[in-house]
């Protein structure tokens, strides 16, 4: 009896510093890019992969038309973790969240025209924080050890003929260290959401 318990404080211990590391989750492709072979690694963002075709000018796109965000969840992934609406719920909130970081710092569209380069993007993964868990690792090790998860693709097309321009994807896995985030099922996925839109938007502002 010992000794299992002695193993499972070590198992759960294991988890707490694998936790602390907030690496990104390796998420399979759900098929809404046109060519994962073609990402390549970001030397400077952990988790994100991108390419862009050769001889795109992006300082030829004036505005951005952001679409509605997909959800491409799979069905194994979202089965023990997601209730029904969450992830439907999530996409929208993605949306939102990156409408408004562009609001006043890049120029956004309503519609299709010369010169407007339009977003599509899917969210393919999707973890909540289990705020039970976290109570009861709190209680036994004094430090939660669930964290939240989220992954998404992304399309950059010309509005006009359609044709990919660039691709990416970029996951997060949040982090025991965001101490005040572990507490409810959503704060670390919106502050991903909230710092994959900030990085849009530096990338929209260094295009123009």
């Amino acid at each position: 009896m010992k000794r299992n318990i002695a193993w499972l404080f070590a198992l759960v211990l294991a988890l707490a510093l694998c936790a602390a590391c907030g690496t990104a989750p390796k998420v399979p492709p759900s098929g809404f890019l046109t060519d994962y072979k073609a990402l390549h690694e970001d030397p400077d963002v952990d988790g994100l992969y991108w390419w862009e075709r050769k001889g795109v000018v992006w300082t030829d796109y004036h505005a951005l038309l952001i679409d509605k965000v997909e959800v491409r969840v799979s069905r194994s992934s979202a089965k023990d973790s997601l209730e029904p609406g969450e992830a439907a719920m999530m996409a929208k909130k993605l949306r939102q969240i990156t409408v408004k970081a562009l609001q006043g710092n890049y120029p956004l569209a309503t519609r299709r025209a010369p010169g407007v380069l339009e977003l599509k993007a899917a969210l393919v993964h999707l973890k909540p924080v289990r705020p039970a868990i976290n109570v009861a690792s709190s209680a036994l090790l004094m430090v939660p050890v669930d964290v939240g998860e989220a992954a998404v693709e992304v399309q950059f097309l010309d509005s006009v003929s359609g044709r990919v321009q660039g691709e990416l994807v970029i996951s997060n896995q949040g982090s025991i260290a965001q101490i005040g985030k572990v507490w409810t099922r959503w704060a670390q996925v919106e502050e991903a959401f909230v710092q994959w839109a900030i990085l849009l938007r530096n990338s929209m502002r260094q295009s123009k």
